[in-house]
């Protein structure tokens, strides 16, 4: 027998399997109960939370000739053919969106069922329909003949058009308490023989975000393990953050040790925790102990800034590192012994000062195993002849290079020089030499730090042998006023730069003082 996936295995046949939407069980029991039926009903809300499962037993319930205790007997003539009727039609409206097939609904629509009492049509993703489809159906939504139900699902309602929605019946599906799921978890574990821990099944409710079907999905790639599936499987598997990991993370911001909350953000990171799912545990952790915290004014009002700024982080293009910007800028802002607040201060000078002085700092740490006038000549050279038969047309043909070049990176995992190259900005092209302008002198710093790997990447995956060299933003301007004030009346000629051999700390030297994500400080 082939093997069935899990949520299809156990999706619910009847209006008793169905979890987590009590409120639209018992309006859609009652309707049919009391023969009190809609002719379009329109179901929206999350994925995985039985949507497309409701529909069809709303279908079946309402066809079925006796039911029993609410839900479709299975015994009935209707009940058993259900599966091979034609009067129960589901439509993808995502690869099924044009005038043509809604015209056809519209011809078939006339046609009365079978053996059913009512033919039923289920349109799923309904919001992927064309406006002239829309248009199309419109009239058949408003004035259907009797044995006839449309039940339309989506999960994106803006997108459907308000004279639709006035014509329905509108049912909202909401995301699937974490309880109801682990619990329906725990039980089909069970049947299914998978040993597993109910911490690990709690992890996965958690993950699915609300959607029983994800949590199901997770639940048999998992089952596949031959051995007991631990909240350490789960962490291996999906990159997932445990609570004793989040209490270690606020341990060590509570007591101020600035370097090991750093250490944790960035462990979180190469483990492949997504940024959102980091966010989300520590606003959790923050919330539980504001409610720990209501009789302490000072400590109420501390928190509610730090998950203020934490909630800002959802927005930004690098999570990862606003996180720590927030931490850190709030590390020492709480209520601590003088004598650690103290030690504390004075590492957080160091760093801030650090901060401020960027350029001084990183013209000591990072240098090509040679000596400042060294670096800054190869600088020189590179921004020279980078002008050098510089061509638009070139430059318009290396754009798309750089693109492909950006994907190439992201497939291969380089994800620290991707998201340093997509901050990044082409403006000068000549057959020998690129050169980038990107907002900050750190991130310049950076990837002129490894402009020979960038090279490579060219040279190896498009056959272009060139040099790269990054300005910020403020030092790109300076360079093309000069060039464009001296273009006429100076001839830039080929130099060639003297060789280096690049020293292994350079990177490192960069990431013990900006991090390993990209950075940008204002």
């Amino acid at each position: 027998m082939d093997y069935k996936v899990l949520y299809r295995k156990y999706r619910p046949t009847n209006f008793s399997e169905l979890v987590g939407q009590d409120n639209i069980k018992d309006l859609l029991i009652s309707s049919i109960i009391n023969n009190k039926l809609s002719h379009a009903y329109i179901f929206t809300g999350p994925r995985g939370t039985g949507k497309t499962s409701a529909a069809k037993i709303f279908a079946k319930t309402v066809n079925c000739e006796k039911l029993i205790d609410n839900n479709p007997c299975n015994k009935c003539s209707f009940c058993l053919s259900y599966e091979e009727t034609s009067d129960v039609i589901e439509i993808d409206a995502a690869s099924n969106n044009g005038v043509e097939e809604i015209r056809e609904i519209r011809e078939n629509v006339k046609i009365l069922p079978n053996s059913a009492k009512y033919k039923i049509y289920i349109i799923d993703e309904v919001h992927m329909l064309s406006n002239s489809a829309w248009n199309a159906f419109l009239k058949t939504l408003e004035e259907p003949p009797k044995h006839v139900i449309f039940i339309l699902a989506t999960t994106e309602i803006q997108k459907i058009p308000i004279t639709v929605l006035s014509r329905c019946q509108r049912f909202d599906f909401q995301k699937i308490n974490a309880d109801v799921i682990s619990k329906t978890l725990e039980i089909i574990a069970s049947k299914e023989k998978i040993n597993i821990t109910k911490d690990s099944l709690d992890e996965i409710a958690l993950m699915s975000d609300g959607g029983l079907r994800d949590a199901l999905s997770i639940l048999d790639q998992l089952s596949k393990i031959d051995k007991k599936i631990t909240l350490i499987t789960l962490k291996n598997t999906y990159g997932i953050i445990t609570k004793s990991e989040i209490k270690e993370l606020f341990d060590n911001y509570f007591k101020n040790n600035y370097q090991m909350v750093l250490d944790n953000i960035e462990n979180f990171d190469s483990l492949g925790v997504k940024d959102i799912t980091l966010i989300n545990k520590m606003l959790d952790y923050l919330l539980d102990l504001l409610m720990k915290e209501k009789t302490n004014d000072n400590k109420v009002q501390y928190l509610e800034k730090l998950i203020k700024e934490l909630e800002s982080c959802y927005n930004k293009s690098n999570k990862f590192l606003m996180i720590k910007a927030v931490l850190i800028s709030n590390i020492r802002k709480q209520d601590i012994a003088p004598e650690i607040l103290e030690q504390q201060e004075v590492k957080l000078e160091v760093l801030e000062k650090k901060v401020e002085k960027q350029k001084e700092i990183i013209s000591r740490e990072i240098i090509l195993n040679q000596n400042e006038d060294v670096l800054d000549k190869i600088k020189e050279i590179r921004i020279n002849n980078s002008f050098v038969n510089a061509d638009i047309n070139l430059k318009k043909q290396f754009n798309k290079t750089w693109e492909l070049l950006l994907e190439l990176l992201f497939k291969n995992n380089e994800l620290k020089l991707e998201g340093l190259l997509k901050e990044s900005k082409v403006e000068v092209v000549s057959p020998t030499n690129i050169l980038l302008s990107t907002k900050s002198y750190s991130n310049s710093v950076l990837l002129n730090s490894m402009s020979e790997q960038i090279s490579k990447f060219l040279k190896s995956e498009f056959e272009l042998l060139v040099k790269i060299v990054c300005l910020d933003e403020s030092n790109w301007n300076e360079v093309k006023k000069e060039y464009i004030k001296t273009k006429k009346e100076k001839k830039y000629e080929l130099i060639e730069e003297p060789k280096v051999v690049i020293d292994e700390k350079v990177v490192n030297s960069a990431e013990v003082l900006f991090g390993n994500q990209l950075i940008e400080i204002k």
